[in-house]
């Protein structure tokens, strides 16, 4: 991915934020789709998730509801 024509990475999760929530559902999920397949090229064993943040520690406070997140895929056990 050349980073002159993409965002970086972070705007591109922020973008996501917004069509999340404004978009039609069909151009979000083909945004997402092709964010995934970028992000796999650049961060194999990567994907995006919609995640509800939390601060770690022993109140577990809420950190600004759900976001868009890089997340490690989970590798089954051989």
């Amino acid at each position: 991915m050349n980073n002159h024509i993409q965002p970086p990475l972070t705007q591109q999760l922020e973008e996501l934020d917004e069509l999340y929530y404004t978009a039609p559902f069909a151009l979000y999920e083909a945004t997402l789709q092709l964010e995934i397949a970028q992000l796999e090229q650049i961060l194999p064993g990567f994907t995006i998730a919609f995640a509800e943040i939390f601060m770690v520690g022993a109140e577990r406070e809420q950190h600004g509801g759900m976001r868009h997140v890089f997340m490690p895929i989970e590798r089954s056990a051989q």
